[in-house]
Order: C-alpha cells, then structure tokens, then sequence
C-alpha cells in the first residue's frame, strides 16, 4: 500500500520497512533526541537490560499501527468512514489514496506520540509537579505555548510537530491532521479522525502493544507473551450515533486479557518494583533540586536551534545531577545513594504487599478511626516530611494511586473497549470489561498491592529503621486523627 525505502531491524518485530517521509522524520534532530532518552527511566538498576529507548519503541509503534490502519480499512464501514474522513481532512479524494493516507497519517502520528518527552521521560514531569504545585499546568502552557494538556510532553510533542512538518515538507492537508492529532488531547468521537487517535491512545492501542511486549522481553522475558498478529488483525471501524470508535473482534478476547494482564504486571513487577520505585523518588528529588536552582530551565529546551536541543537529553541530565554543587546534606546524600550505591542513607519502609499492609494495620490500630485509609497527597508529603525531619530525616513519598490497569469507572463509556461481531458485522453490545471476568478484575488485584512508598534519607537511616518506622506510624495517625484545614493548602 506504501512506499517503502529503508529497512530497520528490530528486536520485537524483526524487519520494520518505513516510507521516504517517514525516513525523513526518523533521521530529523529532534527524533534523533529519542535514542537517548529511556522509555523506563531509572528501572535498570533492577533490571540491566532495560535500556530500551524511546526511539525503538516509536519504531515498533509505528509498525503495529500501520498494521491495525491496513486491517481497518478492511471493515464493512470502511466506505462510511472514509466519506467523512475526505470531507473532515480533504485528505486524496480517489479510493485508494484515502487508503494510503489513512495508513501513512497512523504510521505518522505513532512515530510523532513521544516526540516531546523530557530527559528522563515520566521522572521528569513528575519533578516538575513536585517542584510547581498549584502552577504546573500554567508552567506547562508557558513552556510549550499549547492548553488542554495535563502532560508536558504531548504538548512540547505539539509544539515539535509543528516545526517538523515544516522542515520534512509534509503535505498540507496530512500536516493540519497530524497537529489535530498531536494538538488536541480530546479529539471529539464525532470526529473521524478520533480513529486515527485511537489507533495509538486507547485502552488496547499500538502504544501498550509494542510497549508491554518489548519492556517484558528487557525485563527478562517473563511478561509480553501474546498475539500481536491476532489484536492488529482483529480491529475494526464502527458507529455509535454520530460517533466513530474501534472495535475489537471477540474472537480476540483472550489476546486481549493477555494484554492487559501483562501489562498489569510490567506496572507492578517492574515499573513500581520497591527498588525501582526508591531510585524513581531519589532521582526525581534530584532534579526538583536542579530546577528549584535554576541549574534547569526552560531555555534549555529552546528547539529553535535544533542540534543544541537534540543534545538535551538523558545523558545531558544525568551529567548535571553528578555535577550539581550542594550545601544540603539531603542532596548530597541522595548524590551518594545514586551515583556511589551508599545504602546506608536509605530505608525504603516497605517492600513487599505483606510489609505495606502490615504497616497500613499498625497505623489503622493507632488511629481513632480503624478504617481510615492514607491517601498520598501532596499535603500529607508535606506533612510527613515535616514530621520526620524532627528525627533529622527527609521523607521523599512516591504515589503511583494514578495507575488504572483498566478503565472501570461507569461514567466514562467511551473510554471502555467494545467487542464487535465478525460474523454478525457489528457491534455485541458488550465491552470487554463485561465479556472478561479476568479483566473485570484488575482494579481489584490493583487495590491490594502497595499504592504508594514511603522512602526516607538521613544518616543511618537503615539502622535506625525500627525508630523511624514508629514516628512514620506516629505522624501518620496523627494525620489521619487531625485532618488539615483546607484553607491551609492551595
């Protein structure tokens, strides 16, 4: 259906063709930027061999997207659809060519959806939020020039995208759907391209295909087994009132729960594993120091002079964190924790789900209310920490609660995966969440292991551990007894 030009070996995939734009694309400065920056930041110091970069993982996205987009034009609505995608785009007017550039314009978008990522990628965002507060979604307008995003990197990847279409001559008409795309985070389902945004960003998507196979493959191999060839085969265009969606064969079923459980457990036994979470919140300490100090700032990031801004990368940030000159013992101990591996100045409290619920039992028991549960908000941080460093120890709390294996919630129907009827050519009328007991289940699994750590820093933390883990339970059933005013916090 495309052009193809140049030949890419990939460890998932094996050999991913690409077309000459998206060479372009690929060998621009600022995509270039991607091999340097870690799709899972600081998780290899637990798993060594996940140094997967941002670069590769874009590349295997775009393989699979350009597969699920063939197989799409392939569905009984398929001739609906593309009418109103000619009269939304003014995308080729022929048959075959809407064809074509429904799938160039997914392989786009999927080669562009992490264009914008910081140093560091998620950490970065995170230390971001720590250090702003209440102004980060205006820091995140003032430093990407674009509303609407919770993110800074899709809206520093909106701003990247314009210039890129601009220095690799992208056709008009394909350009305008690509900043749509990467311009607004939610696209109307009245829109036809809402298809194109769902083929990368969506509960089943390219972006967790290729993600949660290729992280369980670095992470030694046990997460990631399923049938990538069966879930890009099994999508297909549907249309609920005025609204375009995808659908996913329920012969695929069993693709999917593998899916999602794996990608459940890559969260849980990988990403938020108790070692990588303690490097996550010692690292993004450091970097809230860099950017509280003005070592970092958004002129760093200026890409009007692209070969300077491809250079600010992991390596650059890294480079900075070893280099930065503190006078507080905290910084220079997290340095020491970091760089030279002196545990002795960090105790994680706990570290597996037996030691978070017993702790979470002790503090309940010293409570006047059993019940009550924590919730790891930013006032409690604040709290905790205050409270903690009367023992002369800073308490660095890292809250992953954001994390949903799967959209449950009732009141967001749109975001749940439809199953549609191969041989009946529509829709069940069930969601998978309905049709799959295993799936179904997930936020439940969820809900029992640790929702947050708690990682403290101090001289001979690791000895003192039985001490500070009672003033730990003491400041926090004192928080739960004597919740804050609101009018304390912003």
């Amino acid at each position: 259906m495309l052009d193809y030009v140049l030949r890419i070996r990939d460890l998932i995939h094996g050999t991913i063709l690409f077309t000459e734009k998206e060479m372009l694309l690929i060998n621009h400065p600022f995509f270039q930027r991607l091999r340097q920056i870690k799709q899972n930041d600081v998780a290899f110091y637990v798993y060594p061999s996940m140094h997967i970069s941002r670069f590769e993982h874009v590349l295997g996205v775009c393989r699979i997207a350009g597969m699920m987009a063939e197989t799409l034009t392939k569905s009984p609505k398929w001739d609906d659809y593309k009418r109103a995608l000619k009269t939304e785009t003014g995308l080729s007017r022929s048959d075959e060519g809407i064809k074509r550039d429904f799938v160039q314009l997914c392989r786009f978008y999927a080669l562009l959806h992490d264009i914008g990522h910081f140093p560091l990628s998620h950490l970065f965002e995170h230390a971001m939020e720590q250090w702003l507060g209440p102004d980060y979604s205006q820091k995140i307008v003032e430093w990407t020039g674009f509303e609407g995003f919770e993110k800074p990197h899709e809206a520093f990847g909106a701003t990247l995208t314009r210039r890129l279409i601009r220095d690799i001559k992208i056709p008009k008409d394909m350009g305008d759907c690509l900043l749509r795309l990467m311009g607004e985070k939610d696209l109307p389902q009245s829109n036809p391209l809402h298809i194109a945004k769902s083929v990368i960003d969506a509960e089943i998507d390219a972006d967790r295909i290729d993600f949660v196979q290729r992280d369980g493959l670095a992470a030694g191999g046990e997460y990631g087994n399923y049938d990538v060839r069966r879930l890009c085969d099994s999508v297909f265009i549907e249309q609920l009132g005025d609204n375009w969606l995808i659908a996913f064969s329920e012969k695929a079923i069993t693709s999917m729960e593998a899916l999602l459980h794996d990608r459940y457990r890559t969260y849980t036994w990988v990403q938020f594993h108790h070692k990588t979470v303690e490097m996550k919140a010692l690292v993004r300490f450091l970097i809230q120091n860099l950017l509280e100090v003005g070592l970092v700032t958004k002129e760093h990031f200026n890409f009007e002079n692209a070969k300077e801004f491809s250079l600010k990368d992991d390596v650059w940030l890294w480079s900075m964190m070893r280099g930065m000159k503190s006078d507080d013992k905290f910084v220079k101990m997290v340095q020491g924790a970091v760089f030279y591996r002196e545990k002795k100045y960090v105790l994680n409290l706990w570290k597996t789900r037996p030691d978070y619920h017993r702790l979470q039992d002790w503090v309940a028991a010293a409570t006047l209310n059993p019940s009550a549960k924590v919730e790891a908000t930013d006032q409690y941080a604040i709290h905790l920490n205050k409270e903690m460093k009367k023992a002369n120890v800073m308490a660095l709390v890292f809250d992953f609660g954001f994390f949903k294996p799967v959209e449950s919630d009732p009141r967001k129907p749109e975001k749940h995966t439809r199953l549609y009827s191969e041989p009946k050519k529509r829709l069940t009328g069930e969601t998978l969440l309905q049709a799959s007991k295993l799936v179904a289940h997930l936020p439940v699994i969820r809900s029992h292991e640790p929702q947050y750590f708690v990682i403290l820093v101090g001289h001979n933390a690791r000895m003192r551990s039985k001490r500070l883990e009672q003033r730990w339970i003491d400041s926090t059933s004192y928080w739960i007894d004597n919740p804050p005013s609101p009018t304390l916090f912003p």
